[in-house]
């Protein structure tokens, strides 16, 4: 886990950038004024206004002004949104916790999170944030999604499968299989193009 959080830390200059694109990566749908930003990411309001002026100048976010403040919010149509979403997801939040305690969750095959949990796109009640295939240790998983549902603030549903059954459902073409296979997803344990052959 180290070893990407140092990577992020080469790959962008600024730690307060970092903390800008998590955020916003990590609350979508959160609009934020400067002040709240401040107070959010904890930093200096001067290096905070020039990370968010710089993430508006490449639109990664979009800006909105309502009565005297300018809220800030993820640009969906950024283009490489599901870039960052991948390379975040896997190191901070649910699935880095998922990758730095693999070996503790037994055999796993893939560790998916959906759509619906990377960007809050639900078509109903039901929908699956996190899918994982292999022998799992459920215990372990449970603990770690109950300390990410903390964090979060909501329930995130999931769904446990066996490498065989997977293999099945993915022949017989199942529905939530071939549902999670097209939607957008990070693939944060196991190998994406594995996944769909």
């Amino acid at each position: 886990m180290a070893k990407l959080t140092k990577s992020l830390n080469y790959l962008f200059i600024s730690k307060v950038r970092i903390k800008c694109i998590k955020y916003f990566l990590f609350n979508p749908d959160v609009p934020i004024h400067l002040r709240g930003a401040v107070r959010e990411l904890k930093e200096e309001i001067n290096a905070v206004r020039r990370e968010l002026t710089r993430l508006e100048e490449i639109s990664y976010i979009k800006a909105e002004v309502r009565g005297n403040r300018k809220y800030f919010s993820l640009n969906y149509e950024y283009d490489f949104l599901n870039e960052l979403l991948g390379m975040f997801h896997k190191t901070f939040g649910l699935g880095g916790a998922l990758r730095s305690n693999e070996a503790k969750l037994g055999d796993i095959q893939f560790a998916v999170l959906t759509d619906a949990y990377i960007k809050g796109n639900r078509l109903g009640g039901q929908d699956v944030d996190l899918v994982v295939v292999g022998q799992v240790d459920l215990n372990v998983l449970g603990e770690i999604v109950d300390e990410a549902e903390k964090k979060l603030g909501r329930e995130i549903n999931y769904t446990v499968l066996k490498g065989s059954e997977f293999v099945l459902r993915k022949k017989r073409r199942d529905a939530f299989v071939t549902e999670l296979l097209i939607r957008d997803k990070v693939v944060v344990i196991g190998n994406s193009s594995d996944l769909a052959n």
